[in-house]
């Protein structure tokens, strides 16, 4: 799936407005910062690179992601629920006492791209972060699964294997 030109003008112009400015501070900013340093366990410089390097990555990744998730649904969903749970795991895994296996991490992520119930729930910060992307964007992927997969054109095929 590609964005049109005007679909990826208006992305852009707002990501730019979303990106920290570089050299004004505002004690906005700051605050913000200062939330996700306690949230993610991250310095405010160290959050600002990660996210500046995104950035630079973002139309690339973006454009992977789609393409991924038009030709297979399914599998792009596995393989997001897959990583996300991995993530959870390692998140709670120490922490809460309802994550003991790979497999109660599974659970809990499936749960929250769909329905949204489990007898588990995230107890650290990167948990409960890992949890609400999984909320925002789990439930478009589990709808896309019951879509045919796009079939790849003969010469993307050949693309890929060169």
């Amino acid at each position: 799936m590609s964005l049109t030109t005007e679909q990826q003008s208006a992305l852009d112009e707002l990501m730019a407005q979303v990106s920290p400015p570089k050299s004004a501070e505002s004690p906005i900013l700051n605050v913000a910062l200062d939330a996700l340093q306690t949230w993610l366990g991250l310095s405010p410089a160290e959050v600002r690179g990660l996210w500046d390097k995104f950035l630079a990555r973002k139309a690339g990744l973006q454009s992977q992601w789609l393409d991924r998730v038009e030709r297979n649904p399914l599998e792009a969903a596995l393989e997001f629920l897959g990583a996300a749970s991995l993530a959870f795991y390692l998140a709670e895994k120490d922490e809460n006492p309802k994550i003991k296996t790979y497999i109660d991490a599974f659970y809990y992520i499936s749960t929250c791209a769909s329905v949204g119930y489990a007898d588990i729930f995230a107890v650290t910060q990167t948990g409960r972060a890992v949890a609400s992307l999984v909320m925002i964007v789990g439930p478009a992927l589990a709808a896309q699964t019951l879509e045919r997969p796009i079939p790849v054109a003969p010469t993307e095929i050949n693309a890929q294997t060169t």
